[in-house]
């Protein structure tokens, strides 16, 4: 998955669960997680990690049971559109963030 990154491109991050990559020119964040793409700037990534962190620093009032199987489940902007993991995707999904997160702050550093 995700062999090849553009040369307009810095890898932020990648991991079983996705990749999230930034385009070197206009600064815009890729996230790739199974089969949703979110294109965002940085300022939404940003926004987007915080409730991520939210979420992880609260985990016992995001946990739902489904069928007998815990998930997270994180609301989105959009009306009845929610993002759902289990336990082991969440955990993936932190660190996909965290990493990606550092990396950022890398770039800016560099630039």
């Amino acid at each position: 998955m995700f062999e090849h990154i553009s040369e307009r491109e810095n890898l932020l991050h990648k991991n079983e669960l996705g990749i999230i990559v930034q385009c070197i020119n206009c600064k815009k964040i890729a996230i790739i997680i199974n089969s949703i793409l979110y294109n965002c700037s940085v300022e939404e990534y940003n926004k987007l990690y915080q409730t991520i962190q939210k979420v992880d620093q609260n985990l016992v009032d995001y946990i739902f049971e489904i069928a007998e199987k815990k998930y997270i489940i994180i609301d989105t902007a959009l009306e009845n559109v929610n993002l759902i993991f289990d336990l082991n995707q969440f955990e993936q999904l932190t660190e996909l963030f965290s990493q990606s997160n550092y990396m950022i702050n890398i770039h800016n550093l560099i630039n």
